[in-house]
């Protein structure tokens, strides 16, 4: 499982969810494996359009950190929709990093009274997504979207540290 909390920054409303690490019906999976086509072979930062979509023009900006966090922004038309970050859990220091640069990026200056809650939210992996006003028509998309791509990155990141473990009991 993993947690989603969005912030809608207009209002101050706070959405919070728990999803599947590997979804159970069939529209998320497949939006999930569309993710991790257009993911495979891209550098850990890049911005570009999200070409498996094909209504609107979306685009992602993403930047992975060393440690099993990412930060995501998403755009339509040039237009930011969302600012997010993900985090895994694997090192909780990188995860604070990447908590505190969406804090001071967004959600201090935004919506001051939650930004210390959300900062504080103790589960992972988690999905700290922060909405931007202007295009409520595009929420649906957006909350597919982005819960799409933290499954997807989640259970990347939990397989390797898995992997790296198995692979550190085996050598000792």
């Amino acid at each position: 499982m993993f947690t989603v909390r969005t912030l809608f920054v207009e209002t101050g409303r706070v959405e919070s969810g728990e999803f599947e690490l590997t979804p159970s019906g069939e529209q998320a999976r497949q939006v999930c494996n569309l993710f991790l086509e257009y993911l495979s072979h891209r550098p850990p930062q890049f911005r570009d359009r999200l070409g498996f979509l094909t209504k609107g023009s979306f685009e992602l900006d993403w930047s992975a950190a060393p440690g099993g966090a990412a930060f995501a922004a998403l755009y339509e038309g040039g237009e930011p929709l969302s600012m997010s970050v993900l985090l895994s859990g694997v090192h909780p220091e990188v995860d604070q990093q990447m908590l505190e640069a969406l804090r001071t990026a967004v959600l201090d200056s935004a919506r001051p009274d939650e930004a210390a809650a959300l900062a504080a939210s103790p589960e992972r992996p988690l999905l700290l997504n922060a909405v931007f006003p202007g295009a409520p028509e595009h929420t649906p998309t957006l909350q597919l979207l982005s819960a799409a791509l933290a499954s997807v990155y989640f259970r990347a990141i939990l397989q390797i540290h898995r992997d790296e473990r198995n692979g550190s009991e085996k050598g000792a």
